[in-house]
């Protein structure tokens, strides 16, 4: 092997190590803002959608949000999470096919043992990407 192709191969490993870094510090700073909290409308079958703040709590634990008549149900366990899907996928997005809703603001938490769904809509593209890359 010659000196110049050794030389190639260090330099992107380094490289890849920067990049596991930084996609860590990425993550962390996702997580940082979650726990700060987003206000996000929750789209629920037959209504419009209802404006909430949702955070991740303490532990980074559960995602939690407010104001909710029913605050015990008002929480996700991390753990629970089976997957998040960008866009308007879900049934719940298809059946509000009337909102004019910018689809890379738009996501869905899938959680539980039914794989209930939690569809989200932000205010803007970073936010979706800020959750969904830290979920």
């Amino acid at each position: 092997m010659s000196y110049w192709n050794l030389e190639k191969r260090n330099c992107v490993q380094y490289r890849r190590h920067f990049l596991v870094d930084n996609s860590v510090f990425h993550v962390e700073r996702c997580m940082s803002v979650m726990q700060s909290g987003t206000q996000m409308i929750k789209l629920k079958r037959g209504t419009k959608g209802l404006v909430r703040l949702f955070y991740l709590d303490e532990h980074r634990s559960r995602l939690r949000w407010r104001p909710s008549r029913k605050s015990e149900k008002a929480k996700i366990l991390i753990d629970s999470i089976y997957k998040v899907t960008e866009g308007r996928q879900s049934e719940i997005f298809h059946r509000q096919a009337e909102g004019n809703f910018d689809p890379s603001c738009c996501f869905t938490i899938y959680h539980g043992n039914h794989m209930e769904s939690l569809d989200l809509i932000t205010s803007n593209p970073e936010e979706a990407r800020t959750w969904i890359t830290g979920l």
